[in-house]
């Protein structure tokens, strides 16, 4: 087989139900100057679903320029720029034509754009789920850095282009303006704990020293 015939076998086994027409268009411009069989491998994994969806719709474009074309000259009576002689009259038809149906998409490349759509969709969703998440896990640690508990914000709507720190800094003032009291930190706690045990101390201290004092009168 030529290159070209090579090119058309791998796009026939490469994307099964492709109209042969349309592949055949794609193996004569990609088989043009080479001449190194070995580089057909690399050409027909080079060619996607994109190009073969491109390839199909350069064809309609090129009918559909074709089309206009013979119109314009249907209806000027002319060819390659030329006048034509009137035709004869014609005997006028009592049934009225039906009109052709327009052509619909082949089932290849319906298959190809739904898929291509689907994909597209999937990873759409992937992203904002990723986004969603990540934007939940900033919020839940800005809250724990000002101390407000998943109650207070948790169902509440926060904007995505809003400044987390500015939303819980203004949530917390309204909190203590309501009277809410905040949990104290933990090195405030211990401080308290650490007076409470020096006081004791100096209870014990005290008295050890009162009953030494006597013992010596």
């Amino acid at each position: 087989m030529n290159i070209y015939e090579q090119i058309l076998a791998g796009l026939k086994t490469k994307f099964p139900g492709v109209e042969d027409a349309t592949l055949q268009r794609i193996s004569s411009k990609r088989a043009e100057g080479v001449t190194d069989e070995s580089k057909v491998n690399s050409i027909v994994e080079g060619i996607g679903f994109q190009d073969v969806l491109n390839s199909y719709g350069d064809y309609r474009a090129d009918g559909a320029q074709k089309t206009a074309i013979s119109n314009y000259e249907k209806k000027h009576n002319i060819k390659d720029d030329k006048p034509i002689e009137e035709p004869k009259p014609q005997p006028i038809q009592t049934s009225t034509p039906q009109p052709k149906p327009s052509e619909e998409v082949p089932a290849w490349a319906q298959s190809l754009i739904d898929s291509n759509k689907t994909l597209s969709e999937r990873l759409a969703a992937m992203d904002a789920k990723t986004k969603a998440d990540a934007r939940s896990q900033q919020i839940d640690a800005v809250a724990k850095s000002f101390g407000i508990p998943e109650f207070a914000y948790k169902g509440k709507t926060i904007a995505d282009d809003a400044d987390v720190n500015s939303y819980f800094t203004e949530l917390k003032q309204e909190m203590q303006n309501s009277g809410f009291q905040f949990a104290k930190a933990p090195e405030e706690g211990d401080h308290e704990h650490k007076s409470e045990v020096s006081s004791i101390a100096e209870q014990i201290e005290k008295g050890t020293k009162d009953i030494v004092e006597q013992n010596n009168k």
